[in-house]
């Protein structure tokens, strides 16, 4: 065999590593390429959904809010005992009492509806098994461990405001039978 014979073999077979070498980091490149793509729509559907339930749960710490200025300096008022209150003026009392009751109940309901396992759905991950331990390996696997967090914020606000709720829930229902009947009251 000759020297020359012997380099354009040497030439052609490092030619061929380097498209097989070329080929394979080109694959690795796109997988991993396509893999990074999927975790962050999976993620970036994640804070898309965080947003809306944060705005939910705006809404409703603004209905609170409402409720604490407006509605419950009234309900105050109703209960306190007046000289002169007759059967009609003491229902109409209740009635109101029970209209601010079914606002709070209105509220709890749609504080209720705002479910922490919806982020961690949007993220293609299974709600359902939030407190288990393969969930979280899964999330952390997948790089989508800030989406268990994301969850753990809305849940922490949607707590706070479903306590609150329920205070303003039990302090009208105390004033509701605070009120008494005019041949009650001696």
């Amino acid at each position: 065999m000759s020297a020359s014979n012997l380099s354009g073999r040497i030439t052609w077979v490092s030619i061929a590593v380097g498209a097989v070498i070329a080929a394979g980091a080109g694959l690795y490149l796109t997988t991993y390429l396509q893999s990074n793509h999927d975790r962050v729509q999976r993620l970036r559907k994640a804070k898309q959904k965080y947003r809306l339930l944060l705005s939910d749960l705006s809404e409703c710490k603004g209905i609170l809010n409402y409720i604490d200025s407006e509605l419950f300096p009234r309900a105050h008022e109703l209960a306190k005992p007046s000289s002169e209150t007759d059967a009609r003026d003491v229902e109409a009392k209740r009635r109101e009492l029970m209209g601010i009751g079914e606002q709070i109940l209105r509220l709890m309901e749609k504080i209720d509806g705002v479910a922490p396992a919806l982020v961690i759905d949007a993220a293609g991950l299974e709600p359902w098994t939030e407190h288990d331990v393969d969930l979280k390996q899964d999330a952390e696997r997948k790089g989508l461990g800030q989406v268990l967090d994301l969850a753990g914020d809305i849940r922490a606000i949607r707590k706070s405001l479903i306590q609150k709720a329920e205070r303003r829930a039990k302090t009208i229902d105390t004033l509701k039978a605070s009120i008494k009947q005019p041949a009650d009251q001696v």
